[in-house]
């Protein structure tokens, strides 16, 4: 199709706004922008911007399509005193109560939402206990179906013990392979955080992707993350994540509240991604 008569914000390095510009789309790519495009392809569908912006799609690099189902949902009993009990409230019992259809249909809400606000590629962090392998597929399917863009991982922890970790290992390890070379899917290695992971499932964690992929993992969400990381092993929690190789350019850490200045300059020295 052709978009004309579009004020057009390129997003380049030198960002450029062409005003009344066209847009020439064809097999899902841009393949020209300038004027007088739909005399060059007079067969093309011509739709009419009137004016309004047309920009690349947004990206949403930390999102948790199963957080649908927590709208409006009243936690029972006394209101949470801290991060830590809203976890234990009602992330953690939420996420063990999805099966398949819950993770579809939450997935389908997020994705129903990014259409609407041009947010073209999801960044989705997962967690379905009741329900591991297969669960990004699922997802995948939907990101598919949405015409949108997805990188996908499950997230690895050590506390719904160690099968339960193990078959977060092998989810992401089957999706980084299955996605390889599709270039509307991705997937990263998804880690929980520091504060619900041991050394040895780090470390499995690491040895499982070699250097193929790189990690989605939440970091000083809450000062407990970084009390947790002192406890077990001395450091804080970015300098614990360097030890056992999670940072890096491929490497998102969402959130980072509660890490210090130091913490700081190390991900900006090792190439991670802050979202937050």
């Amino acid at each position: 199709m052709i978009i004309k008569n579009a004020n057009l914000i390129t997003w380049e390095e030198e960002n450029r706004i062409l005003e009344g510009s066209s847009l020439f789309i064809k097999d899902g790519l841009i393949k020209e922008v300038g004027l007088d495009l739909e005399k060059k392809h007079p067969e093309e569908e011509v739709f009419d911007a009137r004016g309004q912006y047309v920009m690349p799609g947004n990206i949403c690099a930390h999102t948790h399509f199963y957080g649908a189902f927590a709208r409006g949902m009243g936690i029972p009993g006394d209101a949470p005193k801290d991060f830590p009990e809203i976890l234990e409230k009602l992330w953690w019992p939420l996420d063990m109560a999805l099966d398949e259809d819950g993770v579809r249909y939450s997935a389908l809400v997020f994705a129903v939402d990014a259409v609407k606000n041009g947010t073209t590629t999801l960044f989705d962090h997962h967690a379905s206990p009741s329900f591991i392998d297969g669960s990004l597929d699922v997802i995948g399917d939907v990101i598919e179906d949405a015409g949108l863009r997805g990188v996908l991982c499950y997230e690895v922890t050590d506390r719904n013990g160690e099968e339960g970790a193990k078959a977060g290992i092998d989810e992401n390890v089957r999706m980084i392979k299955k996605v390889a070379g599709n270039n509307r899917l991705g997937a990263a290695f998804g880690l929980h955080a520091s504060l619900t992971l041991n050394d040895e499932t780090l470390d499995a964690c690491r040895a499982a992707i070699g250097e193929e992929a790189g990690f989605h993992i939440h970091v000083g969400e809450h000062q407990a993350d970084e009390y947790d990381s002192l406890k077990r092993s001395g450091l804080r929690v970015v300098d614990r994540l360097k030890k056992h190789g999670i940072l890096g350019p491929k490497s998102i850490v969402a959130h980072g509240v509660h890490i210090d200045q130091r913490e700081a300059v190390q991900l900006a020295e090792s190439g991670t991604w802050l979202t937050h």
